[in-house]
């Protein structure tokens, strides 16, 4: 994914500079020195705005959470469920709690979580007691 970025972003980068070289009608020579920081400008920002989309919802995802209350979680299973504020029921399993949390976790504990889609369904990951 960052190497297609890489080439999708400087693909976009020569067109731009092609097309500012054009309507200067001649006056910035294709192969000139201002016409390579003008395309390394346009490479630089069209490759960050591209891992900016691609990267950004997760890191997005990652930083913001939902918020809900454990309906049950039983610690020598290992697993238990919360409700959430949206509405509906997620599986908890006891590796997705933090290390920190994992003895004070109770029925209507106040969490932070966020939601992964696994094979079996919606699950609460990284758990954190708020």
């Amino acid at each position: 994914m960052f190497f297609r970025s890489f080439i999708t972003s400087g693909f976009i980068a020569v067109i731009y500079t092609a097309l500012i070289s054009i309507l200067s009608n001649g006056e910035l020579p294709v192969w000139s020195n201002e016409m390579y920081v003008v395309l390394g400008i346009f490479w630089t920002m069209g490759f960050l705005s591209v891992l900016g989309f691609i990267y950004g919802r997760k890191i997005k995802k990652k930083f913001r959470g939902e918020l809900g209350t454990i309906k049950w979680f039983d610690p020598t299973k290992g697993y238990g469920f919360l409700i959430r504020d949206k509405g509906g029921d997620l599986f908890v399993h006891l590796r997705a709690v933090q290390p920190q949390d994992k003895r004070k976790l109770k029925e209507d504990t106040r969490v932070r979580y966020t939601v992964e889609n696994t094979e079996k369904g919606p699950q609460a990951e990284n758990i954190r007691i708020i």
